[in-house]
């Protein structure tokens, strides 16, 4: 039982100098996180993946020494009030452009004079029309108004005016239809609490105009300083813009304001920071169902402690080596852990379910653990090598964030070999004295003749006749799975930066994702614009042209009779005095002008008859809410209607007749902040393309870049370097596969030595990669960026699962069935279930990128195992036989 076996080269040094050779490699895991710890790095962009040869890359990096980074935070702030979004984005302002730590540049165009002064001279020329016309109606209420703003005054007003168009006053009519239009939205929106009182800009501006678009919601850009020594460079930076708006929000005048932040570092940074969590916890729950999966087949703690021991040792070192060989890690890199966690188990696994099978068949410790060793060496090697060759193609490609993780994964491939031949036969030596001893008994092993195995292995024939067909099935999903350029759709669900980079690509006034053009001077940038705006996936091009208002002589035109309209409207200060006692008669008064008007309109069977009657219909609504709250809140009700309506009154029509008073603009009126954002350091123009709609999804993306790429082939910008790095990572992905095929081949005929065994070993690669694309297009998943990175995993293990059980099969007594249900066939199955664990638990994810991972991992070993215990059985049985 205990004899000395005749050792091999390679257990003899395990056997002899166990303590030794785990001292080494615990030396050598410490050293390797302690370098790991000092001296790796994190690249968060994904400029920092992408080919730097490549024509696109060159304009881009062209485009940025012109005219410098654009990767700023972006606040969008939102509201019902244009005023009050403004003021909010002028403190916010303030206070960040101070803080030059944190800071290098802060821009916000309101809190500029330029916009300030001759904003309405932006309006189109007919919402100034408009606006003129609006105005113009109800003047003589603003006069009123002005004198005295509140409630009271206003139904007077209505009353009084209602009276006169009764009394025979015919021009009065135009004006009360439109007081009771905008009074009628303000009462249903106040009454049933799902808005605020109409602002003056809903009043009297049309709200679907882009002017009143572009006031509701305001851009403020803030460019991080960033500290490349933290694992989110603009970290910081976000930090303190974060806490500002939360300072803001909190604060009563801006009641109603909403804000937002996004733009490429705050997308980075949410994404790097729940990933980092999500993998970070994956990582535990794939290490507690290793153990737990561990514990169930050995059947004992010693072997499980020998295995974990090993493989934290494994990915200790693999981590040292990345440090060494690459010295970063990327968003696609950093799962590396959770892929050796499956993968450096799989030879342990092999390893000790062989040494059990001795110990079963009578063999001593020594024995066993030799014999478990050395005939899994050539199966564990050529399994190795199919994996770290399916990764190493990847070196070959364009892309350097995939050829990375190439040289990670290949080198922690190597590694994880390495620690199964050493320290994991030096602890199973160490351990064994502590090993009850165990007396000789027959091979626990599943029957051949069992029910069970019947089913699966009886009827071959039949099992390949099934398989083929759903082989050909599965073609139609194959041909229907795509590629998801949509970078969002990687994000975790409900993110902020997710939610508002949607809003302003749905916002014309403020697309953030816009393609950019340049122009040698001001001839090139008109012709290009007006080219690019003939396009049909164009909505607009800002430019510095576009920062100077056209149609200036007629718009000025009207804005000087509208002053002229309004030069006696004199505002005088608002006071919260309701004078409770008179409002009873004067709501009753203003009730009955209303309906009187109703009847005598309806009487005329003139059509405004309908729109006085739904006045009415919601002026009653609008009383009944305040007699029902009578005993409760009607005091507050009506002083949050009349403080909405008039307290910030007299301060918006001094505004509004500031504004009236624009004068003519040129291009040398335009301030130097703005204009650098347009002009460049040599001084080329930018042209920002904005898309007629969204574009994160492939099909819109390309048409838009082709269209824009006719006018300008070296157009750039955020959507140029999306559509062309995700093309480039999926066609790598493509070409590390065929090279990964090729490579796969030429291991499976140097290890078997033989073309048909070779051909069988491609069973399972085949049958399970058509099963999982079956799979995904059932589950509605698509290949993306993210998950696309399992593929060569799949590939590798679908092989190497193979060569473990062919190689058995060839070289020892007993039918495929035999193999399956035997420490070879069991420790396949542990592989895999091993690896679902470590995959798996990345569905825990609220990164969706890191979700879909573990998915298609897990689709794509279930389609494995399928293969390897029912499919590959059958082709042995009847195409093999020895």
């Amino acid at each position: 039982m205990n004899e000395a076996p005749k050792a091999s080269l390679l257990f003899s040094l395990a056997a002899r100098r166990p303590w030794l050779v785990l001292a080494v490699a615990l030396v050598a895991s410490v050293l390797s996180i302690w370098l790991t710890t000092q001296r790796m790095e994190f690249l968060t962009g994904r400029d920092d993946l992408m080919p730097q040869n490549t024509s696109f890359n060159r304009d881009y990096r062209a485009f940025r020494a012109e005219f410098g980074s654009t990767e700023d935070i972006v606040v969008v702030i939102e509201g019902d009030d244009a005023e009050k979004v403004g003021n909010f984005g002028s403190r916010l302002h303030d206070t960040l452009a101070k803080d030059k730590r944190h800071f290098s540049d802060v821009f916000y165009p309101f809190a500029l004079p330029y916009f300030r002064d001759n904003g309405l001279l932006f309006m189109s020329l007919e919402d100034i029309k408009e606006l003129r016309r609006n105005l113009t109606l109800a003047a003589p209420a603003l006069r009123a108004l002005s004198a005295s703003p509140s409630v009271q005054t206003l139904f007077t007003y209505m009353t009084g005016s209602i009276d006169r168009y009764l009394a025979g006053d015919e021009k009065q009519l135009p004006g009360i239809l439109f007081m009771l239009d905008k009074l009628g939205a303000g009462f249903t929106s106040f009454g049933t609490g799902k808005g605020s009182v109409p602002s003056m800009e809903s009043v009297f501006m049309n709200p679907d105009s882009a002017f009143a678009r572009a006031g509701r919601q305001q851009i403020l850009t803030a460019l991080p300083v960033r500290d490349m020594a933290g694992f989110v460079p603009a970290k910081a930076a976000i930090a303190v813009v974060r806490a500002e708006v939360a300072r803001l929000k909190a604060l009563p005048e801006f009641k109603g304001v909403s804000v937002g932040l996004t733009g490429t570092p705050v997308l980075e940074h949410e994404e790097m920071t729940t990933s980092e969590k999500d993998i970070t916890l994956a990582t535990v729950i794939s290490l507690v169902l290793t153990v737990v999966l561990l514990l169930f087949a050995f059947r004992g703690v010693l072997n499980v402690t020998a295995a974990m021991v090993s493989l934290l040792v494994a990915i200790s070192l693999s981590f040292g080596f990345a440090t060494l060989a690459v010295g970063h890690l990327n968003i696609l890199s950093m799962v590396f852990a959770i892929m050796l966690i499956g993968i450096g188990i799989e030879y342990g696994i092999q390893v000790v379910l062989r040494y059990q099978e001795e110990l079963q068949l009578g063999a001593g410790e020594m024995v066993a653990l030799e014999r478990g060793l050395t005939r899994n060496v050539w199966a564990i090697v050529m399994a190795a090598a199919t994996v770290a060759a399916a990764f190493l193609t990847f070196v070959f490609t364009d892309f350097r964030g995939i050829a990375e993780l190439g040289i990670i994964a290949a080198g922690g491939v190597v590694i994880c070999v390495l620690v199964t031949f050493t320290v994991l036969p030096a602890l199973l030596v160490l351990l064994a004295r502590y090993r009850k001893a165990r007396k000789p008994a027959a091979v626990a092993r599943l029957s051949e003749h069992g029910v069970m195995a019947r089913l699966l292995f009886g009827r071959p024939r039949l099992v390949i006749g099934l398989t083929l067909a759903l082989c050909v099935a599965s073609l139609y999903p194959l041909s229907r799975i795509s590629f998801d350029y949509n970078l969002m759709n990687l994000q975790a669900k409900g993110l902020e930066s997710v939610t508002y980079a949607y809003k302003l690509m749905r916002s014309k006034e403020n697309s953030g994702y816009f393609a950019v053009v340049t122009a040698n001077n001001a001839a090139d940038a008109q012709a290009k614009t007006a080219r690019l705006e003939r396009l049909p996936s164009v909505d607009h091009v800002v430019s510095l042209n576009t920062l100077v208002p056209d149609h200036q002589q007629e718009k000025l035109a009207e804005l000087a009779a509208l002053q002229r309209e309004l030069a006696d409207v004199k505002p005088a200060p608002y006071e919260e005095n309701l004078s409770l006692m008179e409002l009873p008669k004067v709501f009753e008064a203003f009730r009955n002008a209303a309906v009187a008007l109703k009847e005598r309109l309806e009487k005329e069977r003139r059509p405004e008859a309908k729109q006085a009657a739904a006045f009415v219909a919601t002026l009653d609504k609008f009383f009944a809410g305040l007699e029902k709250e009578r005993d409760k809140n009607a005091v507050g009700m009506l002083q949050d209607f009349q403080g909405g309506m008039f307290k910030e009154l007299p301060a918006k029509i001094e505004l509004l007749k500031q504004s009236l008073a624009a004068k003519p603009v040129s291009e040398a009126d335009v301030p130097k902040e703005l204009r650098s954002r347009f002009v460049g350091k040599t001084g080329k123009l930018m042209l920002q393309v904005a898309p007629k709609g969204e574009i994160f999804n492939r099909d819109p993306l390309k048409a838009f870049l082709d269209e824009v790429r006719s006018v300008d082939p070296h157009a750039t910008g955020e959507p140029v370097m999306v559509y062309e790095s995700m093309t480039i990572m999926r066609d790598s992905y493509r070409l590390a596969f065929i090279y990964a095929f090729v490579a796969i081949v030429g291991i499976l005929l140097f290890a078997f030595r033989s073309v048909k065994f070779a051909l069988i070993g491609l069973v399972p690669l085949l049958v399970g990669l058509l099963f999982m694309v079956s799979g995904m297009w059932l589950f509605g998943i698509s290949f993306n960026s993210a998950n696309i990175i399992v593929m060569p995993l799949v590939l590798g293990i679908a092989v190497d699962s193979g060569i473990y059980i062919i190689n058995r099969y060839r070289r020892e007594e007993g039918s495929a069935a035999g193999v399956i249900l035997s420490s070879t066939g069991v420790g396949v199955l542990l592989n895999t279930l091993t690896i679902m664990a470590s995959f798996g638990a990345l569905m825990v994810a609220r990164h969706q990128g890191v979700f879909s991972i573990g998915a298609v991992m897990s689709l794509g070993m279930v389609a494995c195992q399928i293969a390897f215990m029912v499919t590959l059985p059958a082709v042995l049985t009847l195409g093999a036989k020895k």
